[in-house]
């Protein structure tokens, strides 16, 4: 008969519990509750787009952003100074939120400086503010304030359709999904409303400046289930236990206090 020793056994315990131990914590599962990627005939019922905003084929930005995760086909493009809102209702219970696109800064944006000055892409959820910074296109020695992480930066004052070529009227693109600020949303509801606006002074008709949003993906990340969360809390105790065993020496029996 196969033996092994205590130190062998105590290992492979510990081993069995780690493993356990994972699978007790991913049990946070995300789950997507809504999406678009604009490429249907008319918006989803969800989306009210304001007075300026319409379905709009992505033209130079076609193929930007990663592997799977692309512009194509239409997007929807927005004057500045117009809001579009996005509302959802019947939110599975969850903890957090997490909220993604891709992100078209079109043409003649002049982000915070002057000439004129203010063209802040501002994003709110239930009316708390959730992002917002200025995006300039229009002359290199223009001030913009968000600074993307790495991987969030598909273009950069390239020419992309639209109000071109050249002049002031270059394009970026961004792939907000990327950025952590996006992710893990503290919210509970059962209903969100998500508002994109890009307000400030600097705000000019749509065939000067404008700026659209494509491949919008929101998810919840579930509250832990009870039965995951006392998994964790007995397999802690147990892995704290056999931490303090030592080979020769067995530890004592566990005893309830019930």
């Amino acid at each position: 008969m196969l033996t092994s020793s205590p130190r062998t056994f105590r290992r492979t315990s510990l081993s069995l519990l780690l493993s356990g131990l994972l699978l007790a914590g991913s049990g946070q599962a995300q789950t997507v509750v809504f999406s678009s990627n604009f490429d249907a005939a008319s918006l989803p019922s969800q989306f009210n787009p304001g007075s300026d905003a319409a379905l709009t084929g992505v033209q130079g930005f076609a193929g930007l952003g990663p592997l799977g995760y692309q512009f194509g086909g239409s997007f929807l493009r927005s004057a500045t100074g117009n809001t579009i809102t996005l509302t959802l209702q019947g939110l599975p219970s969850h903890s957090e939120l997490n909220l993604g696109f891709l992100f078209a800064a079109i043409d003649s944006l002049d982000g915070s400086g002057s000439f004129p000055s203010g063209d802040y892409f501002h994003i709110t959820l239930d009316g708390q503010t959730l992002f917002r910074e200025s995006f300039a296109n229009a002359d290199p020695s223009q001030i913009q304030s968000y600074v993307p992480p790495p991987g969030v930066e598909l273009a950069r004052h390239q020419d992309l359709g639209f109000g071109g070529p050249g002049g002031w009227y270059t394009d970026s693109a961004y792939n907000l999904a990327a950025d952590p600020r996006f992710m893990h949303i503290a919210h509970s509801g059962a209903t969100a409303s998500f508002s994109f606006l890009i307000e400030g002074q600097g705000i000019q008709p749509l065939s000067d400046e404008s700026w659209a949003m494509d491949n919008l993906v929101v998810s919840v990340n579930a509250v832990p289930e009870p039965a995951s969360a006392g998994l964790l809390a007995l397999g802690l105790l147990c892995l704290s236990r056999l931490r303090k065993c030592r080979p020769h020496r067995p530890c004592k029996p566990m005893t309830s206090s019930a």
